[in-house]
């Protein structure tokens, strides 16, 4: 016999003492015996007899019931009624002392429709962390049997008898889920179940709430439950184990963050922009969506007929897994704070990745969108050659060792021609991670623009092109141009006489430590001009050459340009010496550092109080025929031969200056 058997039938089997009661209480002991024995028997139909019908449509309304009333551990043992309290007409509530121990319980008596006395309720005392309490036997096997229920519900029920359970909050947003995530949902709450596959809850409970705990293979499942309107329903149900695949912390907030993924989908396929701003994360709908042509990548339709949905809750977050053959979506979405305490969760999306299976791309909304957007500003900026917003939509890296060291007065000197256009033609976007990749046609040639992921925003990393002789990247090629143009416009600067200072301190910036100790550290202004290199410099590029720490820049070609030794010191490449070309002779050529070394030697250096202007004259073809320098006193002789040096340098008493005499060191 049961514990639980044992327990009703000692207490009314077991000759009954009545303290001071003689026979008085015969009706009430006849009730509970009656209960007693039909308990014992297992004979739900007796029980329901000897009860009343609230205690029939509550404790005893499964078939299940005897076998859920034993988990009340009803105490056994000499059983005597100590009190019989008369409530009203129809009412008695007996008090009764169990066992040893002296148990007390309480049994509620009503008087039913045929006057008879059947038993309407039982209280067992509970002590639970120091305090005491009589629960209602009633109440205990209402809330079990509700869990079975529930159970018997999610594990084979239809869509109605999953819904029929929940409280009114957890049913609305249940019913708004996907039918095959419900079903999903609904078996993972009631799977893995122990071994022994017995029913084993443990609840705790007050007046309106009560928490029962059901074991699985691996930790438990938690339901939170509210008594609403005398009836238990769910209000929440939770997975605890350490299983990260299997563990669910709320299937409510689960719920809602499901249907606001759901709406998400169905607000971006109608291309709803004010729906969007009220399901995403500020930052993502301004930065990314907000401005985005839409159509350039989709998302899965929301009903999600060809995509599985796996979804995660991790403290304030859900992140979402959408499966097919062809790709699986990731949508992070997290919680915003709860407004009031009874607040609905509400989760907005913060970011969406779209990895493609065939191509193992990845691409991220924010990326697409974001890119797109900085790079057309950065496009138009770059088209108008407007500093200060290059730098805005340009990365820390590229900013620094280009951008930054550029000038209003040194930007029109590079070789930016190619992205004089502002409209582009996108031809396709490629996303690593932190990189992503677009490809456009600009003036009819192929760019290719780096955007990388720099504190939240993609910035314009480095752009690559397809130009002959030079490296593919724009920042490669404009970091080895700068200081070249920079020594141009020092040179430039040294025909004022009065910027003297300020020409040698450009010059001497750019210029490798031997150049210097050779030349521009012997002398406080700019020697003869600098041979007006700055000229030269101004022919087109032509090639790099990349060696250990060393660059040559080849500008223009055998009849006119120069040749640049760049050699790597102080974190960058800066300039070594230039070799200047008028002709395809070598006799044509001059090495700028040992020709200005050597007038400084032979004190035949000359300041540029005497030397205005420096030009070229391009011919039809287009190239350059020569260099000339004019003066201030001699402008009406103008000698049109190759580096014909300037005539105020020609004292009648002095050797005349030939810079390609044999007693220069030429470069090979």
């Amino acid at each position: 016999m049961s514990r639980a058997v044992r327990s009703v039938v000692w207490s009314v089997g077991l000759a009954l003492s009545v303290a001071g009661a003689g026979c008085a209480h015969m009706i009430e002991n006849r009730a509970i015996t009656t209960f007693a024995k039909n308990l014992e028997a297992q004979n739900l139909e007796g029980l329901k007899v000897a009860s009343s019908d609230d205690f029939n449509k509550r404790a005893l309304r499964t078939a299940t019931a005897l076998e859920d009333i034993k988990i009340l551990r009803i105490p056994d043992g000499k059983t005597s009624i100590m009190n019989v309290e008369k409530v009203s007409e129809t009412k008695k509530r007996v008090t009764v002392q169990v066992g040893e121990d002296k148990k007390e319980v309480f049994y509620e008596l009503t008087l039913d429709d045929s006057g008879k006395w059947v038993i309407d309720d039982i209280y067992l005392k509970q002590k639970k962390k120091g305090i005491e309490a009589y629960k209602s036997v009633t109440e205990q096997m209402d809330l079990l049997l509700t869990v079975r229920e529930f159970l018997d519900a999610w594990n084979h029920g239809d869509r109605e008898q999953v819904l029929s359970v929940a409280t009114p909050k957890l049913r609305t947003a249940l019913e708004e889920l996907p039918p095959p995530f419900l079903a999903q949902v609904t078996r993972q709450v009631t799977s893995n179940k122990p071994a022994s596959g017995k029913f084993r809850p443990s609840a705790s409970m007050d007046e309106k709430l009560a928490v029962v705990r059901l074991p699985r293979k691996s930790g438990e499942t938690v339901l939170s439950m509210e008594l609403r309107k005398g009836k238990w329903q769910v209000a929440d149900i939770a997975i605890l184990c350490k299983d990260e695949e299997e563990k669910l912390p709320s299937v409510l907030n689960l719920a809602h963050a499901v249907n606001r993924c759901v709406g998400f989908l169905a607000a971006y396929q109608a291309d709803d922009k004010t729906r969007l701003e009220t399901l995403c994360e500020n930052d993502f709908f301004q930065g990314s969506l907000s401005f985005a042509d839409l159509s350039q990548a989709r998302l899965p339709d929301p009903h999600l007929p060809e995509h599985e949905l796996q979804v995660r809750l991790r403290g304030n977050r859900a992140d979402f897994t959408l499966r097919s053959e062809a790709e699986f979506i990731q949508i992070d979405m997290q919680r915003e704070p709860d407004i009031t305490s009874d607040a609905l969760p509400a989760y907005v999306v913060s970011d969406v990745t779209i990895y493609e299976v065939d191509t193992k791309q990845e691409k991220r909304l924010s990326a697409l969108f974001t890119a797109q957007g900085m790079l057309e500003v950065f496009v138009d900026a770059l088209s108008h050659r407007k500093l200060d917003q290059i730098k805005h939509c340009s990365t820390r890296d590229f900013s620094s060792r280009v951008w930054d060291k550029m000038s209003e007065a040194t930007v029109p000197s590079m070789p930016l021609e190619g992205f004089d256009s502002p409209e582009v033609e996108y031809v396709s976007a490629t996303f690593q991670g932190a990189l992503t990749k677009i490809e456009v046609r600009q003036g009819g040639r192929p760019y290719t623009y780096l955007l990388r992921d720099e504190r939240g925003k993609f910035l314009v990393d480095d752009v690559q092109w397809q130009v002959t002789g030079v490296p593919a990247s724009v920042k490669s090629t404009l970091e080895i141009l700068i200081p070249i143009q920079d020594f141009a416009a020092g040179i430039t600067l040294g025909r004022n006489a009065e910027q003297q200072e300020q020409a040698l301190d450009l010059i001497r910036g750019n210029c490798t430590n031997d150049f210097n100790r050779m030349v521009w550290s012997q002398s406080d202004f700019v020697p003869n001009s600098g041979m007006s290199a700055d000229t030269f410099l101004q022919a087109p590029v032509k090639s790099m050459a990349f060696g250990d720490k060393e660059v040559v820049v080849n500008f223009g070609d055998q009849k006119y340009g120069a040749k640049v030794t760049l050699r790597h010191e102080y974190d960058r490449y800066i300039v070594d010496d230039i070799m200047l070309i008028a002709g395809p002779e070598e006799s044509q050529r001059l090495a700028l550092r040992q020709t200005l070394r050597t007038q400084l030697a032979n004190g035949k250096a000359r300041g540029p109080q005497t030397v205005v202007q420096a030009s070229f004259s391009p011919k039809e073809d287009p190239q350059v025929e020569r260099a000339v320098h004019q003066t201030s006193e001699e402008t009406d002789d103008i000698s049109p031969a190759a580096f014909n040096p300037p005539r105020e340098l020609e004292p009648e008493d002095a050797e005349p200056l030939d810079p390609f005499a044999d007693e220069f060191q030429q470069e090979p």
